[in-house]
């Protein structure tokens, strides 16, 4: 074997070996050193302990640099404890990696429940892996809810942005491999226990946390054994306070303007809207809200999880690893809004005021005329229960030859309860002009925070009297949904690992893997207005409302106190409240409606069943191999070495739904079968012992969430009269007959290692995306007619092209006390475009072209200090977004500032403390042009003071 590759592999026993010392041990590599034992390697270097976040740092760069594909880590720098409030805000901190940030963390909520957390490079189709295993949330999508996950049963995390045909397919964007501790991670037995304080200082509320590790290690009369046992429970809380801008419309009086047609002359209500604006000066287009929203989101988030592992080194040449995950993860939201719209068409200027304009013809200032108010209350307990237990049989065949059997098996369950109830300030549903009060409303959105009030002309001394007064407020609308959704997925896996010896190819793998995932989604959403002497009023039609002042108890006076800040919104208001307030969404509202209702003929209740149009059941059965082989060669003089591979996949998918025509409702059975070659190479070459440079390509695939295969059939007549340009009958569905997206994936990185843990790296990489879901027409057979269906397709195509840096420095060749600092550093610019339509390029949504991390270390002795500061550019947030008539929504640049300081007191006590948001970032979007603006959003700083007990 040639000296090149000899070095190669001495230096990956060692950064192995520096990756099991870690004090936050990793799964998988600790699986690797237990093979290595099996198979009485004495050679692997002795165990000392190392902590701190330096520690981690070179573990994650060792890694980086002896990993045969291209892979950026997390390292947790202490047990219990990742670098950051949890793994989704953690993996910010990858170069390419974008977050999400839902209602003051990184994640996502019941709203965009099949939306990752997490983008690579700006795909949100992301693969999420357990030590190496498939792992879902039943959710209806393909991405776990990893902010669920609590982060002290993690060890670190592996981003793998150009994967290899060994990992399980599914990452268009990237494969994302959360690593969990084994007890033979560490040759000592542990004790840890974490306690943690959290203060949120929008809320204003406390918050406790505690996490315990125990690993033990014996030797018995049938091998060595060991068992470790990790618990956490957690409670969070949350306030979100924000202001939104209701819909712009789009005013002018000349023949053109605020249309597509340019010889379209506007209409006369468009016309004396534009007079009646001041101030306008020489714009012809002006853009005014029609109104704006107050909401503030407050709840709490409860975590609990247990991990409970048990290794069993039978003899020198057989490893069994038993495994079980289990996680609890509640999330409770109260939302209280208050928001206005006008009584005309398009909004219109009070009588009097001053506006001020953007040049772009934005109203950035202004009274509007008149206004109808509303208030709203929006509650959610939504509960994601899931277990994962796993075995694991390692075993040495011979010198040449090992086998890995792995059997997995995950049971989840994700319920939600929602509702939604809407008091009026008005009596009457005819919302006639006598029964709504003349009231006015002032805004100015030129600073950082807007500012908005009320104007009363009749009352303009105390214009919140009327305002403020809960008998002038009436219930109007209510609404309430159950989801109920279920999943099992069971996968056997077969792997080997055979040495060629010294050829080209020096190592084969050769794996089969067989799942069966069955999804059972349930879930309804029930609305009604209400009528005073009838209760219930489907209609929508004129009635009397139902008086708040009848039923005191089901309001109240709000918002906070400390509303964003003072002087900036409605000092006062009336929300809806509901009986029994603390007990859960469903009790609360089922005690609300029997309040409601009671002696009206017409009742209401919190539905809990599910029609067939409420149910949407898959299964899905994949079956796939793969070979790769690892290779090492020597060009021009330089080392290179590499795998290359192939896996082969079949999907066979089955939907269970139902066909709706004019003779009713029947059972449906859909069936829809693909294969995927996924091919891929990553090659290195060695420059000299510290510069690489990489190449890697593959094709990878993601197939579509279960939510969007729903086999929800509505049929129109078969009439000839009604058939379409095709000649066939119409009508519409979910699409079980989706294939997967694909991509092809072109990386080339150069990277460069010094000092002990000391790197930089730039890269390019490219992706062609193929099968994006769009808007069309799919051929489908019912009853052996063809019908044209309105559903999702596979249409867009798009590419994804951008530049990755990164650099961590440690200043050893300072004079102490300097030499303790360090800096990490990276940068990404991605370019995009996605087909939305045929000859239509938009860029991928929630990306951002340009984002960077720049984080400031200190360790020195006892004291470890962390400055971390995250930025992305603005980005599409949204397509046909609460816009101008359905535009698109943008968000503005972003930035996040946080920080952390341990300090270890003695050999069993250490001391620690985080902020997050410590500049309180504000979340802006706007539409199309950013003078306008749309949403200002405000979440709390989080403070943290964790002890931790180490013996």
């Amino acid at each position: 074997m040639r000296n090149g590759n000899v070095k190669t592999i001495k230096k990956t026993m060692v950064a192995n070996a520096c990756a099991l010392l870690v004090a936050g041990p990793m799964a998988a590599h600790a699986q690797e050193a237990a093979t290595a034992s099996a198979s009485g390697d004495t050679s692997a270097p002795s165990t000392v302990i190392v902590t701190g976040q330096r520690a981690a740092l070179k573990s994650a760069r060792d890694l980086k640099q002896d990993a045969n594909q291209i892979v950026d880590s997390i390292q947790a720098t202490d047990i219990g404890k990742l670098p950051d409030v949890s793994t989704v805000e953690s993996l910010q901190r990858v170069a390419g990696v974008q977050i999400q940030r839902r209602y003051g963390e990184g994640g996502t909520d019941y709203d965009h429940r099949t939306e990752p957390a997490i983008t690579i490079r700006g795909i949100t189709q992301v693969r999420n892996l357990i030590d190496g295993r498939d792992f879902f949330t039943a959710n209806g999508g393909r991405a776990p809810d990893l902010e669920g996950l609590p982060s002290e049963l993690m060890a670190g995390v592996d981003v793998y942005k150009n994967a290899a045909s060994n990992l399980i397919e599914g990452g268009v964007g990237g494969v994302v491999n959360i690593r969990t501790r084994l007890p033979f991670d560490s040759k000592e037995d542990i004790n840890v226990i974490t306690l943690k304080s959290n203060y949120y200082d929008r809320i204003r509320k406390y918050s406790p946390s505690g996490s315990g590790l125990l690993s033990r290690q014996f030797k018995t009369d049938f091998g060595r054994m060991g068992f470790l046992v990790n618990a956490t429970a957690s409670k969070t809380y949350y306030r979100q306070d924000a202001v939104l801008q209701q819909q712009q419309h789009c005013l002018t009086a000349t023949v053109g303007k605020c249309a597509t047609d340019a010889a379209q002359p506007p209409s006369a209500a468009k016309v004396a809207a534009y007079n009646s604006m001041p101030n306008k000066g020489s714009l012809s287009e002006l853009y005014v809200p029609t109104s704006f929203e107050m909401y503030e989101d407050s709840g709490e988030r409860k975590r609990q999880g247990l991990a409970l592992a048990y290794q069993w080194q039978v003899n020198s040449d057989v490893l069994l690893t038993a495994q079980n995950l289990y996680s609890n993860y509640t999330f409770i939201r109260r939302g209280e809004y208050i928001y206005g719209d006008d009584k005309n068409s398009d909004p219109r200027a009070a009588a009097g005021s001053t506006w001020t304009w953007a040049p772009d013809g934005s109203a950035t200032s202004g009274t509007l005329s008149p206004q109808i108010f509303s208030s709203s209350r929006f509650d959610q307990d939504v509960r994601n229960r899931t277990n994962l237990s796993a075995v694991n049989v390692k075993w040495r065949i011979s010198d040449r030859l090992k086998s890995k059997t792995d059997f997995a098996y995950e049971r989840a369950n994700y319920d939600a309860d929602r509702n939604g109830d809407s008091i009026k300030l008005y009596d009457n549903e005819n919302r006639s002009v006598a029964n709504i009060p003349n009231l006015n409303l002032a805004f100015d959105v030129r600073g950082r925070i807007p500012t908005f009030s009320i104007v009363d002309p009749a009352n303009p001394g105390n214009p919140y009297a009327y305002f403020g007064n809960p008998k002038n407020w009436y219930y109007e609308w209510l609404a309430n949904a159950v989801d109920r959704h279920k999943l099992k997925m069971s996968a056997l896996s077969q792997d080997f690992d055979y040495d060629l010896g010294d050829h080209f190819f020096t190592k084969l793998h050769v794996g089969i893997r067989a799942a069966d995932t069955k999804v059972l989604l349930r879930g309804n959403w029930n609305n009604t207005g209400v009528c005073n002497d009838t209760g219930t009023n489907p209609s929508w039609g004129a009635c009397p409302l139902i008086p708040v002042a009848q039923h005191p108890d089901l309001a109240y006076a709000g918002p906070s106190s400390n509303f964003m800040q003072p002087g900036i919104g409605w000092p006062v208001a009336v929300f809806p409240e509901y009986a029994n307030p603390n007990s859960s969404v469903l009790d609360r509202t089922v005690a609300t409606y029997a309040q409601l209702f009671a002696g009206k003929p017409n009742t209401y209740t919190f539905d809990t069943s599910f029609r067939p149009g409420d149910i949407n059941e898959q299964h899905e059965k994949t079956r796939s191999f793969f070979v790769t082989g690892d290779f090492g060669t020597s060009v021009f003089g330089y080392d290179l070495d590499g795998t290359a591979g192939m896996r082969v996949v079949k999907t066979d998918q089955t939907s269970i739904g139902y066909v709706q025509d004019s003779t009713g409702s029947r059972a449906a059975t859909l069936n829809n079968s693909y294969r995927n070659f996924l091919p891929s190479l990553n090659t290195r070459l060695h420059l000299n012992e510290d510069v690489q440079v990489r190449f890697g390509y593959s094709k990878t695939m993601t197939r579509p969430n279960f939510t969007d295969m729903a086999a929800h059939v509505q049929l129109n007549p078969n009439i000839p009269s009604q058939y379409d340009a095709n000649g066939r009958p119409t009508g519409s569905s979910g699409n079980p007959y989706l294939k997967p997206m694909t991509a092809t994936s072109y990386d080339l990185t150069l990277e460069d290692y010094w000092g002990t843990s000391n790197m930089a790296f730039l890269g390019l990489f490219k992706k062609d995306i193929d099968g994006y879901l769009a808007g069309g027409t799919e051929p489908m057979n019912f009853g052996g007619v063809i019908y044209d269906i309105g559903t999702s397709i596979n249409l867009g195509k798009g590419s994804v092209k951008g530049i990755e840096a990164g650099f961590t420095q440690f200043f050893d060749f300072l004079p102490d006390p300097f030499k303790g600092f360090g800096i990490q550093a990276n940068y990404t610019y991605v370019d995009s475009k996605v087909e939305l339509k045929p000859g239509t390029l938009i860029p991928l949504p929630k990306l951002s072209k340009n984002s960077y991390n720049l984080i400031g270390l200190y360790e020195k002795g006892p004291l470890q200090a962390r400055l971390a500061y995250n930025w992305r550019s603005s980005y599409l947030d949204q397509i046909n977004g609460s816009g101008v008539f359905g535009a698109n929504q943008y968000a503005a640049p972003y930035s996040s500032l946080d920080a952390s300081v341990s300090y270890q007191i003695n050999k069993i006590f250490t001391l620690s403390a985080d902020a997050v948001n410590l500049r309180n970032s504000m979340y802006h979007t706007y539409v199309e042009r950013p003078s306008g603006g749309l949403l200002w959003q405000l979440n709390d700083r989080r403070y943290s003071v964790s002890l931790k007990a180490s013996f």
